[in-house]
């Protein structure tokens, strides 16, 4: 993906790497003590997830590599089976997704779908991605558009706020 504003509506920026773990415990314990990782409060939320085929109701247990870690962000995400954010059966963990932050979630979503990166998760009920925004590459992983509006709540959290904003 090009970070040229003129071809994506405004700059796209990495920010982290996502990966889904059957016990959410037990891996942030496996990163704090095989690589020094600290972590941010664990999360739960309660999502409406839409998908092209159905809406998924998942209670999303996840949790941020703290900033003092590193530039590169890891998430983990607690599977759950039969939603966008399984685990493959018979593994422990899979990578999920690449997180981008998006200064115009909607536009830079049609943008990719229209390019052939088809949305395969969003938030809300309407056409429009809304919150975040996963879409599938053809040559690639998933890659996650998450709302830039939504930053200040997320660093706010990561510098130690109870839950993100």
């Amino acid at each position: 993906m090009s970070a040229d504003s003129s071809a994506t509506g405004g700059h796209i920026e990495a920010y982290h790497v996502a990966f889904v773990v059957t016990d959410l415990d037990a891996a942030m314990a496996e990163f704090s003590d095989l690589l020094g990782l600290q972590w941010a409060s664990v999360q739960v939320r309660d999502l409406a997830v839409r998908t092209p085929e159905s809406r998924q109701d998942v209670a999303l247990r996840f949790v941020y590599s703290s900033p003092v870690s590193g530039p590169c962000l890891i998430e983990l995400i607690e599977g759950q089976a039969d939603t966008v954010f399984s685990v493959p059966d018979g593994h422990g963990w899979a990578f999920h997704h690449l997180g981008l932050w998006a200064p115009d979630l909607a536009e830079q979503s049609t943008r990719l779908a229209t390019a052939g990166a088809p949305l395969v998760a969003t938030l809300g009920a309407g056409p429009e991605a809304a919150g975040f925004a996963c879409h599938q590459l053809q040559h690639g992983p998933q890659i996650e558009l998450l709302d830039a509006a939504r930053r200040p709540g997320l660093m706010g959290w990561l510098a130690g706020a109870p839950s993100i904003d």
